[in-house]
Parts: structure tokens; sequence; C-alpha cells
């Protein structure tokens, strides 16, 4: 880590933090006081709120740790920060997926790092055709972050052990 990136870290502001169960009630508690912060940074805020949605229901959907309701609906249970820093904000999910999702996830942010906004909304048509299966909606909602955000995702995996991992997943959202 640089002295630059430590000073950013310093300089950061926690806007919102959880770890738990992503009950759809939450997320949206929590995304109508992301709609609601603030700030003069409308536009942000506004791909900011998308961002949020997109990414916090895919650890509902998809986490491998979940707890299920009435032995009927499965939550999925992670963690989620919102920072604000000096020019953007940061909002990172963590949550646990199996050792084979957690390659398939990270090949998957490399191809939509390395593909321009054209090639996004291409990407993104193609899975909406050809992709209706459990995991569709992470698939697109990758897409939409990078879309929506115009900026790389950062992604990090961390082994638990010989059969899961953490995945975490960071999307930079520009005020500017």
């Amino acid at each position: 880590m640089t002295d630059i990136d430590m000073v950013e870290i310093i300089n950061s502001k926690t806007i919102l933090s959880y770890k738990g169960p992503f009950y759809i009630e939450l997320i949206s508690v929590f995304g109508t006081n992301i709609r609601n912060f603030n700030d003069i940074y409308s536009n942000a805020r506004k791909k900011l709120f998308k961002i949020f949605i997109e990414l916090s229901q895919n650890v509902s959907n998809y986490s491998e740790n979940f707890h299920m309701v009435n032995n009927v609906q499965r939550i999925g249970v992670g963690e989620l920060f919102l920072k604000e820093f000096d020019t953007a904000y940061s909002f990172t999910t963590i949550n646990q997926v199996k050792k084979t999702d957690a390659a398939i996830l990270a090949e998957r942010c490399e191809i939509v790092n390395a593909s321009d906004q054209l090639k996004l909304r291409e990407l993104k048509r193609e899975q909406r055709l050809n992709s209706p299966g459990e995991k569709f909606g992470a698939r697109i909602g990758l897409i939409q972050a990078v879309m929506l955000s115009r900026n790389h995702l950062e992604y990090k995996v961390e082994n638990i052990n010989e059969n899961f991992s953490y995945f975490s997943l960071t999307v930079k959202i520009d005020k500017y």
C-alpha cells in the first residue's frame, strides 16, 4: 500500500456498513437512504443507488452462506460497505461463494473490465438472450455496474477452505 492509498483511506468516510442476512426489506431501507442521501452529487447518487441494488441482490440471491426463512425462502448473508472519498464513492460487497463460482466470477470481471461501453451493451444483450439460468442476475449485475460507473470492477478472492471462498467486489462511482 502506498502513502497515497493510506491518505485516501484515512480521508474516507463510511456512510454504510452492514454484515448479516440481505433481506429484501433491509436492502429497500438501505436503498431508500442512499437515494435520499442529501449531497450535491445527485448524478453520482443515482448511479450509486442502482449499483447498490444490483450488487446487494446478488448477495441476497447467490451467497453460499444463507439463512432459511420458514424453510422456504433462502436469504444470502454477506457484508456491504459504502464509503465516500473526496472525488468518489466506493461500494463493496463480500459474500461466500463456491470456489468454482469464484473462478467464474473473477473471469467475468476480467471480461467486463476489458470491454468498452459498446461491447458492454453487446454483452448485456447476449446475457439476456442466452443465459436464462440460476446465476443469470449476477452476470447482468456486473455488466450494469461497469456501464453505470464507467470504472473497472475491483475484485478479490480469498480462500476459506477447499470448497468455498469469499468474493469481494468493489465499484467506484466518481462524483464528477
